[in-house]
């Protein structure tokens, strides 16, 4: 549905006096507009429930308190509104532009610098902390979660593929997890850490956003190998042979690139429940069947 047939959407945009120019993008969970020069308005998508909301600013305070331990800026929920039906988040705006756009704007040496700044950070990712006597989900709102971390990997592959259907129920979820090694100690995880999601400015990671849904209590080496990961045309648009055969050789400069098959393997089965992404859907048959390329 676009902007102009979602009539509470519009509603909502009058009410706070923002225009369709002032949209910054759409993701996953809302649409997110410019509310003057320091704050944004975050209109969440039908079917956004308050307590989803409230979890994820609840989270968003916990990592605020550790948020200075990050070269990056993160959000914060300021304010949260329900206005003709929509709820509605008011958050500092922060600076910088999405990497994605920025990628599809610069090549060579400028390039390949933004490409490691963005791998860089997700090493900085774990600094981020939350105190959790599990490994899981931090915000679902049936979370899956378990004491040790293959347990929980196991767990959450099984309810994505199940749902997910078709053929994709037949692969082993013990097989994927037992693939990955245990983490010496739990932290957080982003999750969902592809360009996107990672603001740039001044040849730099300025922010890190969209936190919620994905992020997860895990292993902290679980940020990097899915950022390489998700270096794919399939998950982002603007993404090139080159940079995927950059993003592996700095996972071996890293000692991570031995992850990348069982990460890889194992995020397909995560996100294989999202069947109304076609991008997504088809990536994720492809790492897990070898079919949809």
């Amino acid at each position: 549905m676009s902007i102009e047939d979602d009539a509470p959407l519009l509603r909502a945009m009058s009410h706070f006096g923002v225009s369709r120019d002032a949209l910054l993008g759409i993701g996953g969970e809302a649409c997110v507009f410019a509310l003057g020069r320091d704050r944004i308005l975050r209109v969440h998508h039908p079917g956004a429930t308050r307590d989803a909301v409230a979890r994820r600013a609840r989270l968003l305070e916990e990592l605020n308190l550790s948020a200075s331990e990050v070269p990056f800026s993160i959000p914060r929920v300021v304010e949260t509104h329900e206005a003709h039906g929509r709820l509605v988040t008011i958050e500092p705006r922060l600076p910088g532009r999405p990497l994605l756009h920025v990628l599809g704007e610069v090549t060579g040496a400028e390039r390949d610098h933004l490409l490691v700044r963005f791998l860089d950070c997700s090493t900085r990712m774990h600094a981020l902390r939350v105190d959790r006597p599990w490994y899981g989900d931090l915000c679902e709102a049936a979370p899956v979660r378990a004491r040790s971390y293959r347990a929980y990997l196991e767990r959450r592959a099984r309810k994505s593929l199940d749902a997910a259907g078709d053929d994709l129920e037949r692969i082993d979820a013990a097989q994927l997890s037992a693939a990955l090694p245990e983490p010496d100690r739990p932290s957080f995880v982003h999750l969902d850490l592809y360009p996107g999601n990672v603001l740039v400015e001044a040849r730099e990671v300025s922010a890190v956003v969209d936190f919620g849904g994905p992020s997860l209590v895990g292993d902290a080496r679980l940020d990097p190998v899915s950022s390489a990961i998700y270096l794919t045309p399939y998950i982002s648009p603007t993404a090139t042979d080159r940079d995927r055969g950059l993003a592996r050789e700095w996972l071996k400069a890293q000692r991570l690139d031995e992850l990348f098959a069982p990460a890889e393997r194992w995020l397909a089965a995560r996100w294989s429940f999202a069947r109304d992404d076609e991008r997504l859907h088809r990536w994720c048959r492809m790492v897990l069947l070898g079919q949809g390329g």
